[in-house]
């Protein structure tokens, strides 16, 4: 029995049974996460998959009915909120394909979203009997959505809902009333003097970056500002080219280098996460009765429906439509959609770094090496990890939870199910009203889309070679990747790890914009240092600010466009 389990009071485990209300208002919330993420994820690169989003709105939303919210209902709701939310990834396979060539329509982008999660689904399966029931990982984001859960059930405190709305309601009014594509009511940046030619600015209608900075971290949020700083001393030493100073994180091949490079190191570091994969795959078939699933997902026969339904429709599609040949398939579902997946989801398990971003560029590569050169073919593997990855990792953590709570596996399953063609039909949808002209381009673009660019300009360099590369960019490619590799074995080292700016910030603070580095930073001193450390918030309050920050700028962002088409505001000039 594991800490969280025995921490839980009985209550808490009480109320074993799918409620209409939240079904329903799981699928309303996935649907609105997964457009949301779907505009996050290009840009700024990083999303908030929404298991805690989803499980403070239900709260919200119901804390004040007769009827009373059991952490069943809870689990639901954040299952099939994270399910939504992970699926807005997909987005930067979508873009990938712009920037390298024609754009995918949007039937055929539902139709790979279908599919692609079909297989994840399937793979759940194996990846929650071998990493779940056989082996006993920490899973620090499971428990973490177990905190939240537990603390809203218990303390049913009235106070969060209010922040909630409260802070999405002027959140989201910031985000559309900027100058920035918005009504123009006030100034999207302030820029910072003597810094402004390079681009300094903070961005403080950028609520994403207040709570996104709470969600990851004080060290990720310094990341940043290393980032930044770096990005305008190398516009300062000229190691940008001329034309592009004034924003240097339009050459992105630097920051590009770092992200893949410690990306790269970090598994190789962590190789016994891989070597458990393998271990763990070996294992299959020998019985242990410390190992017995005294909860089955699925039955046999259900089990061997899906599959069927799954890997069919899949191969169908993949091959009818995005003509990948049937070799390339049976190498996506087997690489991809389960050996990939276990990589991902242990180390997400063990350190909750998913290196989702590095997986899709080494499917790729297997793509390119077994015949699908060509960028459209290659492409659809960063695609397939983005589509089944979203499904099978996610799924595996919400598994997790729902354990440690009673709630029976089967009733996630078929409820994250239900949230599959809604949100590929969602994610393909926003995706066409994001893609306008001057939205995403490899080079520069409004949305910095930085996992796009990195999968585009790989799917180009397996398809041309290093010569579809402009001027300078394999150097500083390679230099960018050098310093990251050298870093991350830095940061091993414990007596320097805490006093150190994570890496993946850096990274991410290389190819975003110099504003949106300093505003990260500014917003991590907020939440961490003002509000919790020096005004003493509670943690479930800044979470609630958050949370309400991060769907307010996805919200806001999205129907921004819609609110101008109707007129009801006008786009500054």
């Amino acid at each position: 029995m594991s800490e969280i389990e025995t921490a839980l009071p009985a209550p808490v485990a009480a109320g074993r049974l799918v409620t209409v209300r939240a079904v329903a208002t799981g699928a309303v919330l996935a649907v609105c996460l997964c457009a949301m993420n779907s505009y996050l994820t290009l840009s700024f690169g990083v999303i908030e998959e929404g298991p805690t989003i989803a499980a403070l709105f239900f709260f919200a939303f119901f804390f004040w009915t007769a009827t009373r919210i059991t952490s069943h209902e809870m689990v639901i709701v954040s299952t099939m909120g994270s399910a939504g939310g992970s699926l807005g990834f997909i987005s930067n396979f979508y873009a990938a394909k712009a920037m390298t060539g024609t754009p995918y329509t949007l039937w055929e982008m539902i139709a790979f979203g279908v599919v692609s999660s079909l297989v994840g689904m399937v793979m759940v399966i194996p990846l929650r009997q071998l990493l779940v029931i056989r082996e006993k990982l920490p899973w620090p984001g499971s428990k973490a959505v177990a905190g939240v859960i537990t603390a809203l059930v218990e303390e049913g405190d009235p106070k969060q809902p209010r922040y909630l709305l409260l802070t999405f309601v002027s959140m989201v009014i910031l985000v559309i009333g900027n100058n920035d594509q918005g009504a123009g009511w006030w100034r999207a940046e302030i820029a910072i003097p003597k810094l402004a030619a390079f681009g300094a600015a903070i961005a403080w209608t950028s609520p994403f970056s207040l709570g996104g900075s709470y969600l990851m971290g004080l060290r990720t949020c310094v990341g940043f500002l290393f980032g930044a700083c770096a990005l305008m001393a190398m516009a300062k030493l000229g190691w940008i080219p001329a034309g592009e100073r004034e924003t240097p994180h339009h050459f992105f091949w630097p920051g590009l280098g770092f992200l893949v490079a410690s990306g790269l190191a970090t598994i190789a570091i962590n190789w016994r996460s891989v070597a458990g994969a393998f271990a763990s795959l070996a294992s299959i078939g020998r019985s242990k009765s410390a190992a017995r699933d005294d909860d089955p997902l699925l039955s046999g026969r259900a089990l061997l429906i899906v599959a069927v339904v799954a890997f069919v429709s899949a191969s169908i599609v993949l091959h009818k439509v995005f003509h990948v040949s049937f070799l390339l398939i049976l190498l996506l579902i087997a690489i991809g959609g389960l050996l990939q997946n276990i990589i991902a989801t242990r180390a997400a398990a063990q350190t909750a770094f998913n290196p989702a971003r590095v997986m899709g560029i080494l499917l790729q590569g297997v793509c390119a090496l077994f015949g699908g050169r060509a960028a459209p073919i290659n492409l659809t593997g960063a695609g397939f990890v983005a589509g089944s990855g979203a499904q099978a990792s996610l799924l595996t953590a919400d598994l997790v939870y729902g354990r440690w709570f009673k709630v029976p596996s089967r009733h996630q399953f078929w409820t994250q199910m239900l949230t599959i063609v809604p949100c590929a039909v969602v994610s393909a949808w926003v995706f066409t009203q994001i893609n306008v002209p001057g939205a995403l381009a490899l080079e520069g673009g409004r949305h910095a889309a930085p996992v796009a660019k990195m999968w585009a300009a790989s799917a180009l360099m397996f398809d041309k070679g290093f010569d579809a590369l402009p001027a300078n960019a394999l150097r500083s490619l390679l230099w960018g990747g050098a310093v990251g590799v050298a870093y991350t074995l830095l940061e091993q080292v414990k007596r320097l790890h805490k006093w150190l700016p994570d890496s993946i910030g850096i990274g991410l603070g290389l190819v975003l914009s110099v504003s949106t580095g300093l505003t990260f930073f500014v917003g991590g001193f907020i939440m961490w240092i003002v509000l919790g450390r020096w005004l003493k918030m509670r943690d479930v309050t800044l979470t609630t600010i958050a949370v309400g920050s991060i769907v307010a700028e996805g919200i806001g962002g999205v129907i921004k466009p819609g609110l101008i088409k109707l007129g009801l505001i006008h786009l500054a000039q």
